[in-house]
């Protein structure tokens, strides 16, 4: 059986989600492990960082999560989370 991709928070994502309330913090917690469980899905569209790496954005039940998928460590990168009112 394979090993489960796992998040990987930027700093920038941690301190969101740190000022987020719980229920905006439990909601995007369920997301990054659907995420997880999906970790070829595309986003709505693609950025790329200034390094060249390309980020799927996606923008999921009233939130927009930057992430890309690291294969050979099997994580997640989330980049950031933004909630959308």
């Amino acid at each position: 059986m394979m090993r489960p991709f796992e998040p990987a928070y930027s700093q920038e994502a941690v301190e969101a989600m740190l000022a987020a309330d719980s229920r905006k913090r439990t909601r995007a917690r369920t997301l990054v492990l659907q995420l997880c469980r999906t970790p070829g899905r595309e986003g709505d569209y693609q950025a790329v960082d200034r390094n060249g790496q390309v980020w799927e954005v996606a923008l999921i039940d009233g939130m927009i999560v930057t992430y890309r998928t690291d294969h050979a460590v099997r994580e997640l990168r989330i980049a950031t989370i933004e909630w959308v009112e």
